[in-house]
């Protein structure tokens, strides 16, 4: 609906009524200290505040948070470790794509969902027994080998199939499903920084960035890099607490 030409804010009031969820969420940053100089009451208002680019973060927010918040056991992962991946994913994809005056809405939504078929393939790995566990390999394929020999798919092809049956944009469908290959456009390689900054959280693994992508976003020296790390976190930690 978002994405949509004929985008209706009453149509879109109308369908947040029927979701309590994503109401309440709507409500609280609407009357949040950033946004609200007098207390907002009624849904219509919310919606008319926030604009069309803070309601696709939150609507992506309630999608990645009602599936990321449980244990993916597949992937050895306790509760909330996708969730916090997800953010610092979303958060260091928006920054980049501010940096170069990109669109951050899509960056931030592509960053936030990378993982969805994680969602997917934690099923189907439940189905099928439970054994063995994946193992994350590197930074360019991650646990791509054990998905494929499990169901024959990976985690980005199942995660974009999923989003483009929500009518997703395509340009967003495309990045996940493509994330491990090299980033071609703007919004991929937002993902790939955001990636980036999600891998540097807790990385065993040597990365390698490509230097195209690192230089076209000022990031080519390791002083520049690591200051856009350390205000990845610092903004990433925000959003988790005010979530």
């Amino acid at each position: 609906m978002l994405s949509s030409a004929d985008y209706n804010a009453c149509d879109l009031a109308e369908h947040l009524r029927m979701d309590p969820n994503l109401a309440a969420r709507v409500m609280s940053v609407a009357n949040s200290a950033f946004f609200s100089r007098q207390p907002c009451g009624a849904i219509d208002d919310a919606v008319n505040r926030l604009g069309t680019v803070q309601l696709t973060r939150i609507f992506a927010q309630v999608l990645a948070g009602a599936a990321m918040v449980t244990p993916y056991h597949a992937y050895d992962l306790p509760a909330q470790a996708i969730w916090r991946h997800s953010i610092f994913a979303a958060v260091g994809a928006e920054m980049a794509a501010r940096k170069q005056g990109e669109d951050r809405s899509a960056a931030y939504m592509v960053g936030l969902l990378h993982l969805i078929g994680l969602l997917v393939i934690e099923n189907y790995w439940v189905k099928k027994g439970g054994q063995p566990k994946f193992a994350l390999v590197n930074f360019e394929q991650e646990w791509s080998a054990d998905e494929k020999k499990l169901c024959g798919f990976d985690h980005p092809t199942l995660g974009a199939e999923l989003l483009r049956q929500l009518a997703f944009p395509e340009s967003v469908v495309t990045a996940i499903a493509q994330q491990y290959k090299a980033p071609v456009g703007a919004i991929a390689n937002a993902l790939f920084l955001g990636r980036m900054a999600r891998a540097f959280r807790g990385v065993t693994f040597k990365m390698e960035p490509i230097p195209a992508v690192m230089n076209a976003y000022d990031l080519g020296s390791d002083s520049k890099l690591q200051s856009f790390l350390l205000d990845v976190r610092e903004e990433a930690q925000r959003t988790m607490q005010a979530a």
